[in-house]
């Protein structure tokens, strides 16, 4: 397979920069079928305008390039992955995680219709079928520098000092999305710093922050997450619950379900972890730390 680059890509291409959930797989064996994801927010993938891909594949995550040229006479054209680097997590069964980490290496071709992406492998294969990404799935991550949520963070971690990186360390890098979640038109903030002053072997801290004037002051300092964080229809006190993902460290995957007391979140229930529960997902698209805005040293 000749290996994609960067270089290759148009930057007006009109995959680059966006987004697709996973509809389905179509194979041309009968007795494969076409096979659909339970939860299509388990595999989201992001083309960016930049030749890389990232990918969510449902526990695990992917990265590596991409390339395309279009066709002038179709709506579609030539495609291809480079290789793809993934995580080795063992996610619940049924999941596509592997097949689809395998089957990038032999997509040729694509067509674009009606905000639906035809990724073909070769040889005929199968099709992989991709919807653009719409807000009803949830709400991918925002990685654009703010200095208000950059502030709250210092203010939240005084510790986080040259001196605590060391000389040679690098500095954190943060995602978040944006959820009103007690219905008063401005939006709450979840945010998802990482480094090694905020990760661990079982993900990062989460921080959820609410508008305070021009600044955000903070509700919670929540414990070692994983993503995508879940909020739910049900409301205590005025507010949405929210459910977290836990795993690694050697403690078994769970979702932890908060509701809000009038002052911050506590935990409520811990749910089994096989099975994602039902709400809108945010901080979604499983962030790496390079695409993750800078945040600077207090």
């Amino acid at each position: 397979m000749e290996q994609t680059t960067q270089d290759s890509l148009d930057p007006n291409h009109s995959l680059a920069d966006t987004d697709w959930y996973l509809v389905e797989f179509q194979s041309m064996d009968d007795a494969i079928g076409t096979i659909r994801p339970d939860d299509p927010r388990l595999y989201i993938m992001r083309l960016k305008g930049d030749g890389t891909v990232s990918m969510k594949l449902n526990c695990n995550r992917g990265v590596g390039d991409w390339s395309a040229e279009a066709n002038n006479e179709t709506s579609g054209g030539s495609f291809q992955f480079g290789p793809l680097e993934t995580t080795r997590a063992l996610c619940p069964e049924p999941s596509l995680d592997e097949k689809i980490a395998a089957d990038t290496a032999f997509i040729r071709s694509y067509i674009l219709e009606d905000d639906k992406l035809y990724l073909s492998l070769m040889a005929d294969a199968g099709i992989y079928v991709w919807q653009r990404y719409d807000s009803s799935i949830g709400a991918l991550f925002q990685a654009e520098p703010d200095p208000a949520i950059e502030a709250a963070i210092l203010d939240a971690f005084p510790d986080y000092r040259q001196e605590i990186i060391g000389e040679d360390g690098q500095q954190a890098r943060y995602v978040y999305s944006r959820v009103d979640l007690n219905g008063d038109g401005k939006e709450e903030v979840l945010v998802y710093p990482m480094g090694s002053i905020f990760c661990g072997t079982g993900g990062c801290d989460l921080l959820l922050l609410t508008p305070e004037d021009c600044a955000y002051s903070l509700i919670n300092s929540f414990p070692i997450s994983r993503l995508p964080i879940i909020v739910t229809d049900e409301v205590a006190a005025g507010w949405q619950n929210l459910i977290r993902p836990e795993s690694g460290g050697g403690a078994t995957p769970s979702y932890v379900l908060h509701v809000f007391d009038g002052q911050q979140y506590i935990e409520q229930e811990r749910l089994p972890g096989d099975v994602q529960p039902e709400g809108i997902s945010y901080l979604l698209g499983e962030p790496t730390f390079d695409e993750g805005a800078i945040l600077k040293l207090n």
